[in-house]
C-alpha cells in the first residue's frame, strides 16, 4: 500500500514541528526518516498513523492507496504501529501480548479462537521465536521484546507498518544485529514500512530510499547512495557520515565564483582525499600530524601547507604502510570528488 502526504503542517504552540510538507512512499518499500532530533521526524510518523492531526486550516491530507484517511482514527486506518520502548504489557504472556489486539476487537471482528492461536505461533515463527509464547516480557532481552512487538504490530495484519526509532533502547551490537534481520525480514513480507531514526548507518543499511529531515522540513528524498554520493544541501553533506568543511577554497580550478568574498565552502568526504608523495598539477601541499590506526581503516589529520587549514584523510592500513605518514610529514593531497556550495550573491540597486 502507498502512502501519500501532503501539505502537511503541525505546531505545538509556538513551535513548528512540521512545515507543509510533502511525502510519497510507494508500495512495498522500506522508508527511513532520519534526521537529527527535532527535525520532525516522530511527528511525520504519527501523523501516518492517526496520532496526531495536521493544523486545522493547513489543507494537510494523508492517503493510504490513494484513500483519503486524515479523518480516520488510528483503528481504521489499517496500520501497525511499533514504539521505541515496546509497551508490552508486563502482566501478559508473550502470546496474550501478541493476540491483544485481535482480542480486543468486537465479536463480528475477531477470530475464532483457532485461528487466533494459529495465527499467533505463525507470528512467533516469522520473527524466530517460536518456543517463547508463555514467557513473559520481563524474561525476554530487549532485542527479543522487540521483536515481540513487531509480531504484535503485525497481528491484525496492517497494510502499512511504522517503527518509531524500533532499535533506540538496545546496545550497539543488538542494533547491528536487528537491522539485519528486520532487512531480511521486509523482503520477505514486503510490507510497506517507514521508521524513524537518527542513526545514519541504521538508515543507509536498512532503507530502500532515505528521507533526510531538518528543521521541520525535508531536504533530501533518495536512495542510500545517492543521498551519500550527491547531498543536495551543505546540511545533508555534514549529517551523513564524516566529511571535511573548508571554509577557504583549496581546491585546483575551483569556479571563478567559488571565492572566500562569495561564502565558498568546499566539502569533501575523508575518503575522497588521496596522499602523494609527488606534487602534481591538481595537489595542494599538506603536512601530516596525526595518525590514529586503530581499527580497519586509518586516519590521518594533516593541515594545508597554505591555507593553514586542517582535515582528515582517510587511507587503507595497505597504503599507510606504503606512505608512512609520519609527524611532520610533506604530502600532496589531490581531492577527489569536491563539492563546493557558494552562498547566492544579492544585488541591491542604489
Amino acid at each position: 500500500m502507498s502512502i501519500h502526504a501532503v501539505n502537511i503542517r503541525k505546531t505545538f504552540g509556538h513551535f513548528v514541528a512540521l512545515e507543509n510538507l510533502e511525502l510519497k512512499v510507494p508500495a512495498g518499500r522500506l522508508v527511513a526518516l532520519l534526521g537529527p532530533s527535532g527535525s520532525g521526524k516522530t511527528t511525520l510518523l504519527r501523523v501516518l498513523a492517526g496520532l496526531e492531526y495536521a493544523d486545522p486550516g493547513s489543507n494537510g491530507r494523508v492517503f493510504l492507496h490513494g484513500v483519503d484517511v486524515t479523518d480516520a482514527p488510528p483503528g481504521d486506518r489499517g496500520v501497525g504501529f511499533v514504539f521505541q520502548h515496546y509497551a508490552l504489557f508486563r502482566h501478559l504472556t508473550i502470546f496474550e501480548n501478541i493476540a491483544f489486539g485481535l482480542k480486543v476487537r468486537g465479536r463480528g471482528k475477531r477470530p475464532p479462537k483457532k485461528e487466533l492461536d494459529e495465527r499467533v505461533h505463525k507470528l512467533l515463527e516469522l520473527v524466530q521465536l517460536p518456543d517463547i509464547a508463555h514467557r513473559r516480557p520481563h524474561q525476554l532481552s530487549g532485542g527479543q521484546r522487540q521483536r515481540v512487538a513487531l509480531a504484535r504490530a503485525l497481528a491484525t495484519e496492517p497494510k502499512v507498518l511504522l517503527l518509531d526509532e524500533p532499535f533506540g533502547a538496545l546496545d550497539a551490537k543488538v542494533r547491528k544485529e536487528l537491522r539485519r534481520w528486520l532487512r531480511r525480514f521486509h523482503e520477505q513480507v514486503q510490507l510497506t514500512t517507514v521508521f524513524v531514526t537518527h542513526d545514519q548507518e541504521e538508515a543507509l543499511e536498512l532503507a530502500d530510499e532515505v528521507v533526510i529531515m531538518n528543521n521541520a522540513r525535508i531536504e533530501q528524498v533518495g536512495p542510500p547512495q545517492e543521498v551519500y554520493d550527491n547531498p543536495a544541501t551543505p546540511f545533508v553533506f555534514e549529517f551523513l557520515g564524516d566529511v571535511n568543511r573548508l571554509e577557504l577554497t583549496a581546491v585546483p580550478n575551483a569556479p571563478a565564483e567559488a571565492t572566500p568574498a562569495h561564502g565558498a565552502v568546499t566539502y569533501i568526504r575523508p575518503h575522497d582525499i588521496e596522499l602523494l608523495t609527488e606534487k602534481t598539477a591538481d595537489t595542494i601541499p599538506v603536512v601530516a600530524h596525526h595518525v590514529f590506526a586503530a581499527g580497519s581503516w586509518a586516519r590521518v589529520q594533516v593541515v594545508g601547507n597554505k591555507t593553514g587549514e586542517w582535515f582528515d584523510v582517510e587511507m587503507t592500513r595497505y597504503d599507510l604502510d606504503r606512505l608512512k605518514p609520519e609527524h611532520g610529514k610533506l604530502f600532496h593531497a589531490r581531492f577527489r570528488r569536491p563539492r563546493i556550495f557558494t552562498k547566492p550573491v544579492v544585488k541591491t540597486n542604489i
